[in-house]
C-alpha cells in the first residue's frame, strides 16, 4: 500500500507539487453511497490559478467547520488553494457543494520523514450547511481503538488496483480491514517504524486503502479509530495499511479545534 506519504522520504518539494505521490484509494472494495458514509469529504486541490480543482486525498468531518486529514495531504500547500467536496458519492462531485478552506493545522509534532504524527485540522471558510443531514455528518473519535482481529471499515476515491499511474475512481468506494495487533504491526515492519500515534489494519485482506485515500477515517462501531496514512503497496498480504491513530490525539484534536 504505497501512501504517498512514503514518497515524501525522496523529496518534500515532489510531495507539495506531484500529485500522483500525494493519494490513495480502495482496493479489493464495493461501491457505496456518501450517505453510508457521510463524514467522507474530498480534499481538492488547484496548482495555480488557471488549473482546476482535483481530488487529491481525502477528509473527515469532525465539525461543521473543522476536516481532519494526514498533516503528509496538506503540507506545503496554500490553504486557499484548497477546497473541500462534500456530500457526493461521485468524485466529480458536479452538484455538489465547494468549501472554501480559510487555514489549516499540522500537528507540531508531525515527522515528515517518518510520518509520524500525521495529523492536521482543517478550517473551513464557512460552515458546511445544512448540517448534519444524511449525505454530510461528523463522526466521533473513539475513545480507544478496537480489539485486533475486529472488522473496521474504510472509504474513498483512491485507485482500484495497486499500480502507481491508475486513475482514481469516480463513484467513492468502502473496504472491510481486519484491525492488526499493535505489537505484532511493529514487528511486521521491524524496528521503531510503528510509533503510538500509528495504527494497523489490513493484514492477510485482500482489501485496502491506496494511492487517493489518506485522511480518510478507519470507521468501526461508528466512530473513527484512524486515518488512512501509508503502508508498503496497496492490499499486500504481508503488510498492514498505517493509519494515525485518532484515538492517541483525541485530546489534542478536542482543544486545538476549539481554537481555530
Amino acid at each position: 500500500m504505497w501512501k504517498f506519504a512514503l514518497l515524501l522520504v525522496f523529496s518534500l518539494s515532489a510531495a507539495v507539487t506531484a500529485t500522483g505521490g500525494l493519494e490513495s484509494r480502495i482496493v479489493g472494495g464495493v461501491e457505496e453511497s456518501i450517505a453510508a458514509s457521510p463524514h467522507l469529504v474530498s480534499l481538492r486541490y488547484k496548482k495555480n490559478q488557471s488549473s482546476p480543482f482535483e481530488h487529491r486525498c481525502s477528509g473527515t468531518i469532525y465539525s461543521e467547520s473543522i476536516v481532519l486529514t494526514t498533516a503528509t495531504c496538506v503540507i506545503g500547500l496554500e490553504a486557499n488553494h484548497i477546497h473541500v467536496l462534500a456530500g457526493s458519492t461521485y468524485r466529480t462531485g458536479q452538484d455538489s457543494p465547494l468549501y472554501l478552506v480559510e487555514k489549516y493545522l499540522l500537528h507540531p509534532d508531525y515527522n515528515i520523514w517518518f510520518t509520524d504524527n500525521d495529523l492536521a485540522l482543517v478550517k473551513l471558510a464557512f460552515a458546511l450547511s445544512p448540517f448534519p443531514t444524511k449525505e454530510i455528518a461528523s463522526i466521533p473519535v473513539a475513545d480507544t481503538l478496537p480489539p485486533s482481529g475486529n472488522v473496521a471499515t474504510v472509504s474513498g476515491w483512491g485507485t482500484t488496483v495497486a499500480e502507481a499511474n491508475a486513475e482514481y475512481s469516480d463513484s467513492l468506494q468502502m473496504a472491510q480491514v481486519s484491525v492488526v495487533d499493535q505489537a505484532e504491526c511493529r514487528q511486521i515492519y521491524g524496528g521503531n517504524r510503528i510509533t503510538d500515534a500509528m495504527m494497523c489494519a489490513g493484514a492477510g485482506d485482500t482489501a485496502d486503502a491506496c494511492h487517493g485515500d489518506a485522511g480518510g477515517a478507519l470507521v468501526y462501531q461508528g466512530a473513527a479509530v484512524g486515518l488512512v496514512s501509508w503502508g508498503r503497496d496497496c492490499a499486500n498480504a504481508e503488510y498492514p495499511g498505517v493509519y494515525t491513530n485518532l484515538v492517541h490525539f483525541k485530546s489534542w484534536i478536542e482543544s486545538e479545534a476549539g481554537k481555530l
